[in-house]
């Protein structure tokens, strides 16, 4: 409950307070410099599970960078930085630091967005924004035109599917009416694939075939199967928020009058839900009408094509024409008036006959108008800050993780038409919480340090949507970037599995390798849990926030456990975290940053290739025991009932090949298995007794 983590929030203050008295006193009385803090697992779980279940909570609905839900996030990690510790007025006093987050094309003037109809001996139609029409981002972002319409069923010229809804037709300089998808959705007696969208179903198909016919503008109708999706889809967001709004009174119901801080918080949290849910109602009335969203049909690409029209006159580069949607309604009273004919049989007849059913519709006059602007949120960077010390004190090392996330799905999901909160776990509530954890160790380590580097701590937005966060940062420093000596990542860090924690850029300075052996020395000459086992990429590049950093000369470490059949999914979920690694991994960045931020030397940029592949975790079980030789891979023990053992893998054999594969290393066999998804099978070639065995397993799912 929200007390519950308020109380949690208050407790972590005052233990870090009162830690940080404790070291001054006895600094004061000893006149000693402070040893480096000596980690306590047992704290340190704490403050990572405190921190995780805020992070991974609804309340926060996935932290789209592009929502209010993000705020919810910024705001209490700059709490966690005050509490730790760190300095945290960089920008007009506060933390945060504002980027701007594009977020495609907003119709701003209702005047300027419409489509017209003037009907013969009949009153004339007008779609207004927000009611029965929306103009489409896949199409100009301005314009305004009048044309005689046309009904052109779905749109589509396919050749290879012998169907053709323009043949006969001269839609030059004419405003088209077209359904969405293609013929015989769902069934499998269509031409088309009845089972999956073909090409020809896509918005920008559909729009470029309108374009090289010569059309002026588009107008799109929605069909029956998709309205009831969208609308579900609303009626999911409504019931969600809803539902927190009950939770979030009932918890504001049972605080005492005293907790005048959390209240306000629960008010402001309750006001922030009623202005959502006038959104969604406002959103159901179009999406029950059958009106897209602005976006809903994509961007247009704006780099234009060497396509010609139907004069065979060249496209310029860039062309557009204005794409928009309006109401099943509407296109169903044109079609009535100028052809006699309803919208739904129009449609059931395309469906049963597999026939185009294309129609002029002379007795119509149209004018379209679309005006649009970019559309931008903003969103905040969180910085927190232990200064400098000493000779030092000027360079700086920047520790970071983003702490957006996919929201409730869309664009970003892996899991695509859900519509779930997407509460990424591990992507990156883990980094976070890490980071933040390495923040409360250091600050207290180097105290009384004097002499080290400044340690920036940042809190990264907008890295979902392509590092914006991160490139903002660079773009505009707090501290300069020419004495940023090194940057260190830490994104998606929640799941070590087998001790592998996988660390690029380990060639972006040229002393990285050794800082990584003596911290791992030193790591397990203090424990006795065996080594982490590191995997080593020497790029400095890759698609999290370092790479900005390093685009821009400053060397990298990049902390990470793997892809994983979660990612991007409503599955990322707190209770698949692992708690212990993650603590491993505090430990092991916190050595790491403590070197950096005290040697004397910095390090030394090194250039890194570009090309790299990112990791997976195995997510299949086979259910050998390897053992490296000389002469090859060979089989130290096989679990019983396992896929290998079901397929006759035995004790001694040496693997020769997997699926198709020489194999040399035990690595190999890894290598491969990160490929592979459980219910594959896995054809293998083992040498037993002098001969060569052909086996064929098939993969089971590897549990957490």
């Amino acid at each position: 409950t929200n007390w519950r983590i308020l109380m949690r929030r208050i407790l972590t203050f005052a233990v870090t307070l009162l830690s940080v008295a404790v070291m001054l006193i006895e600094s004061a009385l000893t006149g000693k410099a402070a040893e480096p803090i000596e980690p306590n697992p047992q704290t340190t779980r704490s403050a990572l599970i405190a921190d995780l279940e805020f992070l991974t909570s609804d309340e926060l609905r996935g932290r789209d960078a592009a929502t209010e839900s993000i705020d919810i996030a910024s705001n209490y990690i700059a709490e966690r930085y005050a509490a730790i510790g760190l300095k945290t007025a960089w920008f007009d006093g506060t933390p945060f630091q504002s980027v701007d987050i594009p977020v495609g094309s907003r119709p701003d003037k209702p005047e300027m967005n419409f489509a017209s109809f003037e009907l013969d001996a009949a009153e004339d139609i007008t779609c207004s924004l927000n009611e029965s029409f929306s103009p489409l981002a896949i199409g100009r972002d301005r314009g305004r035109i009048t044309g005689s319409l046309a009904w052109v069923g779905y749109g589509i010229d396919a050749p290879d599917r012998n169907y053709n809804d323009y043949e006969g037709m001269d839609v030059r300089g004419r405003i088209l009416l077209m359904l969405r998808k293609e013929p015989g959705v769902n069934n499998p007696d269509s031409p088309f694939d009845g089972r999956k969208n073909t090409r020809h179903a896509f918005f920008d198909t559909k729009i470029a075939k309108a374009i090289d016919r010569g059309a002026a503008a588009v107008l799109l109708i929605n069909d029956p199967d998709s309205v009831r999706v969208a609308v579900e889809e609303v009626q999911t967001r409504i019931n969600a928020e809803q539902a927190r709004r009950t939770k979030l009174k009932a918890t504001l119901a049972t605080l005492p009058d005293q907790a005048v801080n959390a209240k306000q918080s629960l008010q402001d949290q309750l006001a922030q839900i009623d202005r959502i849910l006038a959104g969604l109602f406002d959103e159901m009335t179009t999406t029950a009408r059958g009106v897209l969203g602005t976006s809903q049909a994509g961007t247009r690409t704006r780099k234009g094509s060497r396509r010609r029209d139907a004069a065979g006159n060249a496209i310029p580069p860039g062309a557009a024409i204005p794409v928009a949607s309006i109401s099943r309604s509407a296109a169903d009273q044109l079609l009535q008036h100028a052809s006699g004919q309803r919208l739904p049989d129009i449609e059931a007849t395309i469906d049963a006959t597999w026939q185009p059913a294309s129609i002029e519709l002379n007795s119509v006059t149209a004018t379209v108008s679309v005006d649009m602007t970019a559309a931008v949120a903003t969103s905040d960077n969180v910085v927190g800050v232990i200064s400098g010390r000493g000779d030092l004190a000027d360079e700086t090392i920047v520790i970071g993780a983003h702490y957006d996330h996919v929201g409730m799905g869309g664009e970003g999901s892996l899991a695509p038409g859900t519509v779930a909160v997407h509460n990424g776990a591990d992507d990156n509530a883990s980094g976070t919480a890490t980071m933040l954890a390495v923040a409360s160790r250091m600050n207290r380590s180097l105290i009384d340090v004097r002499s080290h580097r400044r340690v920036v701590f940042i809190a990264f937005t907008g890295e979902e949507r392509g590092l914006l966060g991160s490139k903002h940062y660079v773009d505009q420093p707090r501290f300069p970037i020419s004495e940023t000596v090194a940057m260190i990542n830490m994104d998606m860090v929640g799941r070590l599995r087998d001790r592998e924690l996988t660390v690029y850029g380990t060639g972006s300075a040229t002393m990285f390798d050794d800082l990584l052996d003596e911290t791992l020395a030193e790591l397990s000459s203090d424990s006795n849990l065996p080594p982490l086992q590191l995997f080593r990429v020497a790029s400095g590049y890759g698609p999290s926030d370092h790479a900005s950093f390093y685009a821009a000369g400053v060397p990298v470490l990049f902390f990470f456990t793997g892809l994983h059949t979660d990612y991007h999914r409503p599955s990322d979920d707190f209770e698949k975290l692992n708690l212990d690694g993650m603590i491993r991994i505090t430990d092991m960045v916190c050595q790491v940053s403590m070197s950096l931020a005290t040697m004397k030397s910095r390090p030394v940029y090194a250039v890194t290739s570009d090309k790299i592949t990112i990791r997976r975790q195995i997510t299949v079980f086979l259910g050998v025991s390897l053992n490296q030789q000389p002469n090859g891979v060979l089989i130290s023990n096989v679990v019983p009932n396992s896929p290998a053992d079901t397929a006759g893998w035995l004790v001694g054999d040496q693997l020769i090949t997997l699926d198709g594969r020489p194999i040399q290393r035990v690595k190999d066999v890894f290598d491969l298995l990160r490929e592979k998804s459980p219910e594959q099978t896995l054809p293998a070639t083992v040498r037993r007794a002098g001969q060569d065995v052909r086996v064929v397993a098939k993969l089971a799912k590897r549990e957490s």
